[in-house]
């Protein structure tokens, strides 16, 4: 992948009943706001009021599948199909086939979430078939754009589909599988795509900002052989997870991976960025990514410090949720004709999920305030999560400006 291509000029080529519907990442990302404030809000309400929560097995189930594949899902759809328009040069996915594509990840927030009233097929097929939308739809764009290369993300979606799919099973007891392996498993796949795609983007912006505004200073590291061997180590990083049992050859691969991904981190010269928050908060977002993996790392070597299930919420609340308000906030901008610059809301929004990650990581660590201190971990992703929501929304719903320029990494 060449990251000196020119940016290819799209706009909304196709003809649609209203603006939301001319480009992936509009209905995509907000998608993925909302989920994250209802899959929180009302998993929240039923473990301190006892209201009604949907159940895939458990709530808690229903809360993790909704804050994985569907609210990281929603946001790989919208910005792999605005990238894949930019590397092929096709109008962007737009109109009816767009409209199919939001409609299946609504069935499957359906499908999921009255879990207990449908049958084990109903629930699975319904909560699989966005991610086999969205497969077909991305497949068929790169191959009509004759863009080969880039095939080997529909593997990766493939395979998140896979974990959906035993996620899903292994919840309903159907299969035999630990939900929490799959879990992991799957969480760690999507950060894998984060460090691939991360791996593109945030080198080759910050390349273009200090050319523009600081000429004479170091220039970030282009995709080389050492991020192919950061990319391999996450990958058996995946497979070592899913077979050792005890966790702790896990713990070491995942603290050897982290120590690979904060050098490669390093070689970018985001301490460069600091005045422009646009380019400085994909930095940061990709800081959870060795961050993350250290302290999943060390809670399977020593779980005293910290308890797997908090360890990944680096990667979770820290690596995927920041990644998606960085990368929307910047979509919702570009691919609308706007000023590539943070607004207070965007810059808002970021910090809030950013704190509320750190205060996640720390509620095990002070035992006699552990409510408090979760309850200010939750309030700062809601309140983040509603200023992108409030800052966005009327950007995503709302026309373009001019003509848009893509994402110049192909």
């Amino acid at each position: 992948m060449n990251a000196k291509t020119t940016p290819i000029s799209i706009s909304e080529p196709i003809a649609v009943s209203h603006p939301f519907w001319s480009g992936a990442f509009r209905p995509m990302f907000l998608f993925a706001g909302l989920i994250a404030l209802v899959a929180v809000v009302w998993w929240v309400a039923g473990m301190a009021h006892g209201v009604p929560t949907p159940s895939l097995g458990t709530p808690s189930l229903w809360h993790g599948h909704e804050m994985i594949f569907g609210f990281g899902g929603a946001a790989i759809g919208g910005f792999l199909l605005t990238a894949i328009a930019n590397w092929t040069g096709r109008p962007g996915v737009a109109g009816g086939l767009l409209m199919v594509l939001a409609a299946c990840w609504l069935i499957a927030r359906l499908a999921i979430g009255f879990g207990e009233a449908l049958p084990p097929a109903l629930i699975t097929i319904g909560g699989l078939g966005y991610f086999i939308a969205l497969i077909v739809i991305a497949g068929r764009e790169l191959v009509l754009g004759r863009n080969y290369r880039n095939l080997k993300i529909l593997g990766i979606l493939g395979l998140i589909t896979a974990f959906d799919g035993m996620f899903i099973a292994s919840a309903l007891g159907l299969i035999t599988l630990e939900p929490m392996v799959i879990y992991q498993s799957a969480i760690l796949l999507i950060v894998l795509l984060i460090a691939l795609i991360g791996g593109r983007i945030i080198p080759a912006f910050t390349r273009n900002w200090l050319q523009r505004e600081r000429p004479d200073a170091a220039m970030p590291v282009m995709f080389s052989r050492f991020d192919g061997l950061c990319l391999a180590a996450l990958a058996i990083s995946i497979v070592i997870g899913m077979v050792d049992t005890d966790g702790v050859i896990f713990g070491v691969v995942l603290l050897i991976t982290a120590t690979l991904h904060g050098f490669r981190m390093v070689r970018w010269r985001g301490h460069l960025t600091l005045r422009d928050p646009l380019v400085a908060m994909l930095h940061f977002a990709y800081f959870w990514v060795p961050a993350g993996l250290a302290l999943f790392g060390i809670a399977h070597i020593w779980p005293d410090v910290i308890a797997p299930r908090d360890a990944l919420h680096g990667l979770t609340g820290g690596a995927m949720a920041s990644m998606i308000i960085a990368i929307g906030g910047r979509a919702a901008l570009g691919h609308t004709g706007r000023e590539l610059r943070a607004s207070p809301a965007l810059n808002a929004a970021f910090g809030l999920v950013w704190i509320s990650t750190v205060l996640r990581l720390s509620v095990g660590q002070f035992p006699d305030v552990y409510i408090p201190v979760l309850a200010a971990a939750t309030l700062c992703w809601l309140g983040g999560w509603l200023a992108f929501l409030i800052g966005y929304a009327p950007i995503l719903l709302g026309p373009s400006q001019k003509k848009t320029r893509g994402i110049p990494v192909k």
